[in-house]
């Protein structure tokens, strides 16, 4: 479709713009390359969506069937160019990136010096979302299950989201200022717990939402699809796009449900994982400052009890 021709140099010079603002991005795409070691989910989202887009404007352009002025097959060209700039930036973005190597170095006596390792990160903590939606940062130990049999050595530390010494410090914190409180009201080891993980709890809960609302959308549009189906038998009906769209509206509403099922479940285990390391280690730290009068009621086998099974 045509613009009017009285706005065609203001929508021409709009599109340079934004044009010339893909170009910077690109610059910008590079320092945070060198500097952020994980894509960012946003970008990732904005690009994709951004692409999308541009090729529905770009579809409905060449479907309009007009003849367009010579400016205005200028604005389209310019379109494909911006088109090939976010498809570079999408990529770029999801180009894999080199991990630092974190070392924390410490002088010995006189000149020797070694160097012990900072931290080990896992490839869930550098995945993009796309790699964490398919779980596809599993692949390289899928890959060695197939060569060899897994072994110890060959599995990853655990994500530093979920490492038992970050979570009990965080539960620690929030447990110690609710026996701050202790003179308004009793402690709450529950209000510690919400704290600690009610994030990941209520994230877990969204999920769950979302695949039951799903289930229940999917009746919906296998309705619509018999009343495509139906309407072929009779006088008038329904255009053969309709179908399609349903049946495409079908596919993706089973993959969608399918990766929020899976995100679901992997939050939750997540979360459960956390609350039994920040009570395992309230207990631990408890157990250290027992009294000998305390200790001959708590045994060892009891405590090791509340560790393994309560």
């Amino acid at each position: 479709m045509t613009p009017p021709s009285g706005i065609l140099d203001v929508f021409t010079v709009s599109q340079l713009l934004q044009t010339a603002s893909y170009v910077v991005a690109i610059r910008l795409h590079y320092l945070e390359q060198t500097r952020v070691y994980k894509p960012s989910g946003m970008l990732l989202l904005f690009w994709l969506a951004t692409i999308l887009l541009s090729l529905v404007t770009l579809r409905t352009d060449y479907s309009a069937g007009d003849s367009p002025s010579e400016v205005y097959s200028s604005v389209q060209e310019i379109r494909c160019a911006r088109l090939f700039l976010v498809v570079s930036l999408f990529c770029a973005e999801l180009w894999p990136r080199k991990l630092p190597v974190f070392v924390l170095a410490e002088d010995g006596d006189g000149d020797d010096a070694f160097a012990t390792p900072f931290g080990v990160r896992v490839p869930k903590d550098d995945a993009n979302i796309f790699s964490q939606l398919a779980f596809s940062w599993l692949s390289p130990l899928f890959k060695t299950s197939r060569v060899k049999q897994l072994s110890e050595d060959d599995l990853w530390e655990i994500p530093v989201g979920c490492r038992p010494a970050g979570v009990a410090q965080i539960f620690d914190a929030n447990w110690q200022h609710e026996l701050k409180q202790r003179d308004k009201r009793s402690p709450s080891l529950l209000w510690a717990l919400l704290k600690t993980v009610g994030p990941y709890f209520l994230l877990g809960g969204v999920f769950k939402l979302m695949q039951d609302a799903l289930v229940l959308l999917k009746p919906v549009l296998l309705s619509l699809l018999l009343g495509f189906v139906a309407s072929h038998t009779t006088d008038s009906p329904q255009p053969m796009s309709h179908g399609y769209f349903y049946a495409f509206c079908m596919l993706v509403l089973q993959n969608i449900q399918t990766i929020v099922l899976h995100q679901g479940l992997q939050i939750n285990t997540e979360t459960g994982l956390k609350i039994r390391s920040s009570l395992t280690a309230a207990i631990y730290k408890k157990a250290l400052r027992l009294s000998n009068e305390t200790r001959q009621e708590y045994t060892t086998g009891k405590i090791s009890t509340l560790y393994s099974v309560d």
